[in-house]
């Protein structure tokens, strides 16, 4: 059987950040953890200024890099990470120019399933499972001529989501406990008939 169980977002922040996703634990009360799927998604926006500190042309691209890492305290989980590169932002910059990109917006997602007793042991019993993630950010700068160099101003979000799957804790069909409970009341009115 399958549980689901979501995380409440982490908001567009300024980059570098770490943050707290906390996902429901499973309940033991419904039966045995067997596995659980990880589910990631991450958005990324950015603009780039790049400056041409040169007195000569130059041209090229630029991209924002952002590495979204998710961790657990017993460090059981396989690194769930989300790699997201922005668009390329393409300049032409005379002597001492500078050029700001538009806003751009990448979004990926990651899906991890677990399977390891001591990670399932770890997302089972009350309460929440914090999961620590944070981001890293980088400027790729691609040019020829001049001397470049580009500045990001970046922002990320982060969600979550656990799927449960559980082997359900056996409850007898009714008609094996009516079954029952009709032996129980034959057995006692046999022995009160010998007594």
């Amino acid at each position: 059987m399958i549980s689901a169980a979501s995380t409440t977002p982490i908001p567009s922040l300024p980059v570098d950040w770490s943050n707290i996703l906390s996902f429901p634990k499973f309940n033991s009360a419904l039966g045995t953890l067997i596995k659980f799927q990880l589910d990631l998604t991450s958005t990324l926006n950015t603009t780039l200024t790049i400056t041409n500190a040169s007195a000569s042309v130059s041209n090229g691209t630029a991209k924002t890099e952002l590495l979204l890492s998710v961790k657990d305290a017993g460090g059981f989980l396989a690194f769930p990470q989300i790699d997201l590169i922005s668009s390329a932002y393409s300049y032409n910059l005379g002597a001492g120019q500078t050029s700001t990109s538009p806003l751009l917006t990448k979004t990926g997602t990651s899906s991890d399933m677990y399977t390891l007793p001591a990670i399932l042991a770890e997302f089972t019993g009350a309460g929440n499972i914090n999961l620590t993630a944070s981001t890293f950010t980088q400027t790729l700068l691609s040019n020829s001529g001049g001397n470049t160099f580009a500045a990001q101003v970046s922002l990320a979000s982060a969600n979550g989501n656990i799927i449960y799957t559980y082997e359900p804790i056996a409850v007898p069909e009714p008609g094996t406990a009516l079954f029952g409970i009709a032996c129980v009341g034959i057995a006692a009115f046999r022995r009160r008939r010998t007594a």
